[in-house]
């Protein structure tokens, strides 16, 4: 099923690669064979993801999520972990999904099967070296596309992705071209417009306009644009758009060069849209998770109180018995200490210009940095929703109203409202600051 799933979906068949997939989870489900039936959930998401069904997508990774907790699968986690991995990374989570291919990337070591060790590998590799440049480490990119070369140098996505390295950062063209023309070599001819000819096609627009043969450039961008057209790859179809109007630019037509750039913000706004409520259904989900891990801490609480009264002992034992040697330690926890600070203020500095910027991931990386306060704050009102708890940050982090305004677009007296609801949703007293209430939890 994975080589077929995997052929169709190159092609972007997607009509027969649902119906494979309904006709093995029917399978998969009439023998309660349940590694069968979360390999098919995870498939049937990333069809979903694909077409850009973000939703959708998410909504059969929770249920692989759910049924993968009846089961233990290194494979099936690995494979769980990567889909998460794309889906985060498609919507503009980049760092969350630079984490989840690390949990994936864990879970293989744990596969005896080489051929199928090998088959995800090469793809969280691809992967993660994607993710990297979108957080703008080009060298540590690099890095994952040689592994992944070492796996499998003849692919088509690892030889593409190498050509845009070396058309982005190092400019040798002729590299580019020589990567291009070997992934140009594999690709799978079956008369129709599949996703790795969009990919090639696309690099190979790039190639043409780095070399100022904006012609033939805008030929293969036109190319791209319809073998993701019809592959419905409505995650690149923006991108293009707009690589077509800086062709046109270059061609001097402006006419059409302001048409693309209309398509452009069309597609743009439309993908937004759909990515911003998968966004706001992937916070959901990760506040579900701390809400889970705190139920099953409260579990553990009797074995946490055993473990530090005997830690306890023991390290009164050692402050006896080794009184330098835990001076010593001390000095190096003071070092710790400072580290563990600067590490703080360099995070605070990083949201503080998500906030600036508007950011959507804003919220993802303020969860990340203090776990504790949307989880107290919904323990007060669970009705709060994802805008309110990103306006409830920004409060946090000591913005004034009139930076809120300014930085979420809103005016003024409409941060003034915001406030004045908050606090009848949170029981907050109108003699206390927000600040203060928001600093104290």
């Amino acid at each position: 099923m994975l080589k077929k799933t995997e052929s169709l979906r190159i092609q972007g068949d997607y009509e027969n690669l649902v119906r494979l997939n309904k006709n093995y989870l029917k399978i998969a489900e009439e023998k309660d064979y349940k590694e069968g039936i979360i390999l098919c959930y995870i498939n049937i998401s990333n069809i979903s993801a694909t077409i850009g069904n973000y939703k959708r997508g998410l909504s059969y990774l929770s249920l692989a999520e759910k049924e993968l907790k009846k089961v233990k699968s290194s494979v099936l986690k690995a494979r769980l972990y990567q889909e998460q991995s794309q889906l985060n990374g498609v919507i503009g989570l980049y760092k969350s999904a630079l984490d989840l291919n690390a949990k994936g990337l864990y879970y293989l070591k744990n596969i005896p099967d080489t051929e199928k060790r090998k088959f995800y590998l090469y793809r969280l590799y691809a992967n993660r070296a994607d993710f990297l440049y979108k957080v703008n480490k080009a060298d540590s990119s690099y890095i994952y596309l040689q592994k992944g070369k070492r796996i499998d140098g003849q692919g088509v996505l690892l030889n593409t992705l190498l050509a845009k390295h070396h058309l982005m950062y190092t400019k040798r063209k002729d590299s580019a071209l020589i990567y291009l023309q070997k992934a140009s070599e594999k690709i799978v001819n079956t008369g129709k417009a599949n996703v790795q000819s969009g990919f090639v096609y696309l690099t190979y627009g790039d190639y043409y306009f780095t070399q100022e043969d904006y012609k033939t450039a805008l030929e293969y961008y036109n190319k791209a644009l319809d073998c993701y057209s019809k592959t419905n790859r409505l995650y690149n179809i923006p991108g293009i758009y707009e690589s077509i109007a800086k062709t046109y630019k270059m061609l001097n037509e402006p006419q059409k060069e302001e048409e693309a750039m209309q398509k452009y913000t069309e597609e743009k706004t439309a993908l937004e849209d759909i990515q911003n409520e998968a966004i706001n259904i992937s916070i959901d989900h990760m506040l579900s998770d701390k809400e889970e891990e705190s139920n099953g801490a409260q579990n553990k609480i009797y074995l946490y109180i055993v473990f530090i009264v005997i830690l306890s002992l023991i390290i009164v034992i050692l402050f006896y018995r080794h009184n330098r040697a835990l001076r010593q330690t001390k000095d190096e926890f003071k070092s710790e200490a400072l580290l563990l600070k600067s590490r703080i203020n360099d995070s605070f500095d990083e949201l503080v210009g998500l906030a600036k910027k508007n950011d959507s991931t804003f919220l993802v990386r303020f969860q990340e940095i203090y776990p504790e306060f949307c989880s107290r704050l919904l323990e007060i009102n669970p009705k709060l929703g994802a805008s309110e708890l990103t306006f409830c940050a920004m409060i946090k982090l000591n913005f004034t109203s009139k930076e809120i305004a300014e930085y979420t677009f809103i005016q003024h007296k409409s941060v003034q409202q915001k406030k004045h609801r908050l606090r009848k949703k949170l029981n907050v007293p109108t003699e206390q600051e927000l600040f203060i209430f928001f600093d104290s939890l």
